[in-house]
């Protein structure tokens, strides 16, 4: 006779606080590419708060080798995304300062102000505007890369020293791109939320979630422990959700993990990770936990990029949607076809059989990203409406 949650049924168990706890007390737990990522994206308490309780975890902790890999291929431009966000703030904020210039010269025209009046009101309003860059200067980290100063990387490396995991041998590594795309096909977690990069620039194309999971699971069963992954990723091919809650991992994840080692697996967010932190005996400042819950993606960049549009995000999404609308009803009408159209890809395949794959991010950034893939088409002979090859209008309002 069998319980509730044997044989098949071991992956709809969900864990208690405490089994948490517990599985952060004596699990291997890996982290993926995001988790080192995003201390560089973590206001610097938060940052120094991750990787004490990294170093807590001592040699329980384990990044799968396709993380770092993700990692080294990311850093440079995730290191860049504060600065990168500070720039385009400060182009933002252009903007205003000279409609700003603008409507007090009317003003003064209007009522006849004289020159020292209308400096002192436009001096106020430089005081105010460089306050505010001066203030976002200010939150901008102190490493400088380009010197070699890098504190984070610092001290990665003596935490992770001895703890990623070997690189699969090339015949085991081609099975497991196989197994990737197969999950694709099929829509098996995890990784299928990542169809979008199979015809992109990369070696494993889609399959680099399948890569960590495969990998981390290998590793926790080698040392025939429980397995808590700690990911910022919270996609549906990763977590078992209750409308927006996520309540653990998938069943088939968890099952599937069973099956192999007969033991438990655990999903955590780097948030949670640090809410726990006196687990494992470490101390962190109280508002880490909420820094590292917060929206950590290029959203940001491409909120102030949707501004230098003039438009909002959703008018940006609006025209985004047009635009690949257009790429669409000319490629049909000229015997193409489109063979995804995703949130995530656009791809087409020409009259000869040729194949073009579109990566889709947020609004603002993908309208920017599909000039040069417009181009890319028109090149080939595909007619494309002009409003596809122009660039996107700064100042459109």
């Amino acid at each position: 006779m069998h319980g509730l949650y044997d044989g098949e049924f071991a992956g709809f168990k969900v864990a208690t606080s405490t089994e948490l706890d517990t599985a952060l007390r004596e699990a291997v737990v890996t982290v993926d590419a995001n988790v080192l990522l995003d201390l560089y994206r973590f206001r610097p308490q938060t940052s120094q708060d991750l990787i004490k309780t990294l170093s807590g975890l001592g040699d329980r902790l384990v990044v799968p080798h396709q993380a770092l890999r993700e990692f080294w291929r990311r850093r440079q431009r995730t290191q860049d995304s504060p600065r990168s966000a500070t720039k385009a703030a400060n182009e933002a904020l252009a903007k205003p300062n000279r409609a700003i210039h603008d409507a007090l010269a009317l003003w003064a025209k209007a009522v006849g102000a004289d020159d020292d009046e209308l400096s002192e009101l436009t001096g106020q309003v430089d005081s105010f505007f460089d306050t505010l860059k001066n203030k976002l200067q200010q939150a901008l980290p102190d490493s400088d890369a380009s010197h070699g100063e890098d504190p984070i990387l610092e001290q990665l490396e003596t935490i992770l020293a001895g703890h990623v995991t070997s690189p699969l041998e090339p015949d085991e590594w081609a099975e497991c791109v196989a197994e990737a795309n197969r999950r694709i096909e099929a829509g098996e977690p995890p990784g299928y939320m990542d169809a979008g990069k199979q015809d992109g620039d990369l070696p494993e194309g889609s399959a680099g979630d399948y890569l960590v999971w495969y990998q981390a699971t290998r590793h926790a069963k080698e040392r025939d422990r429980d397995l808590l992954i700690v990911t910022r990723d919270q996609k549906e091919d990763w977590w078992w959700r209750q409308q927006a809650k996520l309540i653990g991992p998938r069943p088939e994840l968890a099952s599937e993990y069973h099956e192999l080692t007969g033991r438990r697996l655990f999903l955590m967010l780097p948030t949670d990770l640090l809410a726990r932190a006196s687990v494992l005996k470490v101390e962190v400042d109280q508002k880490s936990s909420a820094d590292a819950g917060r929206e950590l993606t290029t959203d940001s960049v491409s909120a102030f990029s949707a501004l230098r549009h003039g438009l909002t995000l959703d008018e940006e999404e609006r025209e985004l949607n047009r635009e690949l609308d257009a790429i669409e009803k000319s490629a049909r009408a000229q015997g193409w076809k489109i063979r995804t159209r995703s949130d995530t890809a656009f791809r087409l395949v020409a009259r000869n059989g040729d194949r073009y794959s579109f990566p889709i991010g947020s609004a603002a950034e993908t309208r920017d990203r599909l000039r040069s893939f417009s181009q890319q088409l028109a090149d080939t002979g595909l007619r494309l409406p002009q409003m596809v090859l122009n660039p996107v209008n700064e100042e459109a309002n």
